[in-house]
């Protein structure tokens, strides 16, 4: 028996939302405080599309004057960041896929100020972690296959969050409605003794890292080239495990 549409969509969403308010319960959120962010989270997700205005009003359902203040809203709250910091690792995170003119990457950047996307290029330039690629139209690259970059912890730890949790939604876009094998995911269950915890950082640092490293490398010089994200985590199992399974 398969679902309609419809509601395999909801299905597969709703799946996706009980990891937040798994944190809700955790820390207190109110139910109309969850509103109000995954209406900031549909309406950042709409503006990275590059929607127009008009266009975030006709696909949320809302009035012109909401769209105004989700803007403003969504404004104030990341008001402590340094626009610079912030937009930093965005860059990174574009220039991964391939290279870009400034033009371009300022137009995937919605998010951000045009001065500020100018600006934080300017510093990874001075920094050496984006260098020019010469041609008729000069484009920026990652200007090595790792970048390390010296921010406070809160804010690293937000970044990395972002982007852990836009390669699971990645995957499960690939693997659910696009029909994509490329994609690949696996949750195992195990037992692990605590003298053998530090083995599974090693695994990552010894090979699964290298080994990205190197296909990263080797990928530079390749038309045919597919930006990945790959994406490695483990924690100790709410309540305990039992048997190793996959899905």
């Amino acid at each position: 028996m398969s679902l309609p549409p419809d509601r395999f969509r909801e299905q597969v969403t709703f799946a996706t939302l009980v990891p937040a308010a798994r944190l809700a319960s955790r820390f207190g959120i109110s139910l109309r405080e969850m509103k109000q962010l995954v209406e900031l989270a549909c309406y950042r997700e709409a503006r990275r599309r590059g929607w127009k205005m008009k266009e975030i009003r006709a696909a949320l359902s809302i009035s012109m004057s909401k769209v105004g203040l989700l803007s403003k809203d969504l404004k104030e709250r990341f008001a402590g960041m340094d626009p610079e910091s912030a937009v930093v690792p965005s860059i990174l995170s574009v220039l991964w896929a391939g290279p870009l003119s400034e033009v371009r990457l300022v137009n995937a950047l919605v998010d951000f100020d045009e001065a500020n996307v100018r600006a934080g290029l300017a510093r990874l330039l001075s920094e050496g972690s984006v260098r020019e690629v010469p041609g008729r139209t000069v484009r920026y690259e990652i200007g090595g296959n790792q970048h390390r970059l010296v921010r406070a912890p809160w804010m690293a730890r937000i970044d990395a969050l972002h982007d852990l949790m836009g390669t699971v939604v990645g995957a499960v876009e690939a693997r659910f409605f696009d029909d994509d094998d490329r994609a690949f995911a696996r949750a195992l269950k195990f037992r692990v003794r605590p003298e053998d915890i530090p083995r599974l950082r090693a695994l990552y640092e010894e090979q699964m890292f290298k080994l990205v490293v190197e296909l990263d490398a080797a990928a530079s010089d390749a038309d045919d080239a597919v930006p990945f994200e790959f994406a490695v985590l483990w924690t100790p199992a709410e309540g305990g495990t039992e048997d190793e399974e996959d899905g």
